[in-house]
């Protein structure tokens, strides 16, 4: 018997092979489309609450702050930007309480950006080959974030200048100095330099330098060069050993007069002192030290001087020298004189004679005066910028100093003569020069006459000088000579 089994079988085979399934689609991820948004929002979620944490993390820390010279640098530019850079908005006016620099420094913050970066604004630029700290102090931004104190060290470059000007002896040299001709200046530079780069002037004229073995100082002689206005210049350029660079020009204005070096006691009060003028007296001492000298006659034809000292010897008061025969060996010196200024006039006011360099204008050459009256001439030596006085035939010098008397400014003063119906003794009579008025002067300086004027007050005031348009004219330092005539 045979059983027909096509028709179960069909059934299990239909019943054990399932049919298959459509293609589940996936995304670009290799995700099942459905499942694969769902792990993109757990990824973004996961991705949101992470950057939160992390910005709630960021809020919890004290706001940075960065200074654009690094801590510990090494030559720094005294010009350079001092930047202070925060992550966060600070006030202006809590980082300027906060803030402190040492040395103690005068500046002002400005903002660069905002309220995030701010620059430190010296007033002047930082000093050179300086070690400076600079300290901000704890304090809160604008969002009440702490900012930490912080703190910064550097060190400035050098920057090469002339450190010092002396002459001699040492003595300081500064603008408004007067020295003595011939005297050798000392310019002593704060580096090590290259003598070839370092280019000086007088002038317009190019100064010559003695350097140093050791190239940190030079010398230049003030012998030959007229008395006057001593104006010395550096240009900028001049590098040390090192390669640094003079930043900027440097100027020293003084000037040259001839003195007495010995008279170093100042007075009160300027000293008027006659000297005899005769044939006997002269030459006179220290007469180059002295302010202003007027001449004048006196009798008999023989002219006096008068000269005025606003400092004078450091020796005693008045003694009798051996050097001459009497009556013209009488001294004078500037203890004693302080002295009796201090003993007999207690009340007097302090008062000094006011000098300095003139400039005229309107001049007319004039190298050699004569004035007859005194029987004097005068020569002016360009050479020296001063000039030389004759009197009947006889060139003055300074018996002190040996040396030919050089005048900085001659001036002749006319005025009104009267003799007075009394006599000196000897049958002449004495003159009497009116000098409670004005009249006319003629002034020569540096070869050149210029036409001017004079008054006098009264008899406690000092004489003034004008020149023809009514400035009035200053006095030069040094020896002033006045011939003071009909």
């Amino acid at each position: 018997m045979s059983l027909d089994t096509s028709q179960h079988q069909e059934e299990i085979a239909h019943t054990a092979w399932p049919a298959p399934r459509p293609p589940i689609q996936k995304n670009r991820f290799g995700l099942p489309m459905r499942r694969g948004w769902i792990a993109v929002a757990v990824l973004v979620a996961l991705l949101f609450t992470s950057a939160g944490g992390y910005l709630a993390y960021l809020n919890t820390l004290p706001t940075a702050v960065a200074l654009s010279v690094a801590s510990g640098q090494k030559e720094v530019p005294t010009e350079t930007r001092l930047v202070f850079s925060f992550n966060r908005s600070v006030a202006l006016d809590s980082l300027q309480k906060s803030f402190s620099i040492e040395p103690a420094t005068n500046g002002a913050f400005v903002s660069v950006s905002g309220q995030d970066r701010y620059q430190f604004v010296p007033a002047q630029p930082l000093l050179d080959l300086t070690s400076y700290t600079l300290a901000l102090r704890s304090f809160t931004d604008t969002s009440r974030h702490q900012v930490k104190a912080a703190h910064w060290t550097f060190t400035t470059t050098i920057v090469p200048r002339i450190a010092s000007v002396t002459g001699a002896g040492g003595a300081p040299i500064t603008d408004g100095s007067e020295v003595q001709p011939g005297t050798t200046i000392t310019l002593a530079f704060n580096d090590v330099m290259v003598p070839t780069t370092v280019k000086m002037t007088l002038g317009a004229k190019a100064l010559t330098l003695n350097w140093a073995k050791d190239s940190r100082s030079a010398t230049v002689s003030t012998q030959g060069i007229p008395s006057g206005p001593f104006v010395v210049k550096l240009g900028s350029g001049a590098t040390d050993s090192t390669g640094h660079t003079v930043k900027a020009s440097w100027t020293l204005v003084t000037g040259l007069y001839y003195r007495d070096q010995e008279h170093t006691t100042p007075l009160k009060y300027p000293a008027l002192i006659q000297i005899p003028n005769d044939a006997d007296a002269v030459d006179q001492n220290g007469l180059q030290a002295a302010d202003m000298v007027y001449e004048y006659l006196a009798e008999g034809g023989i002219t006096r001087l008068t000269a005025i000292y606003g400092f004078f010897d450091t020796v005693g008061y008045t003694f009798r020298s051996n050097s001459r025969y009497a009556p013209d060996n009488l001294m004078i010196t500037g203890d004693g004189v302080n002295r009796v200024e201090t003993q007999l006039f207690p009340n007097l006011p302090a008062f000094s004679m006011s000098k300095a360099r003139p400039s005229p204008a309107g001049g007319m050459p004039a190298t050699s005066v004569i004035v007859s009256e005194h029987s004097s001439s005068y020569t002016y030596d360009p050479l020296m910028g001063t000039y030389q006085k004759t009197e009947n035939g006889h060139a003055y010098r300074d018996a002190k100093s040996r040396q030919p008397l050089r005048i900085e400014m001659l001036i002749v003063m006319h005025t009104q003569v009267t003799e007075l119906n009394v006599s000196d003794g000897h049958g002449s009579l004495i003159h009497d020069f009116n000098l409670e008025s004005t009249g006319s002067a003629d002034i020569y300086y540096k070869g050149q006459h210029y036409a001017g004027a004079w008054s006098g007050a009264d008899s406690h005031s000092p004489i003034t000088f004008t020149t023809a348009d009514g400035q009035a004219l200053s006095l030069p330092p040094g020896l002033v000579w006045v011939d003071v005539t009909a």
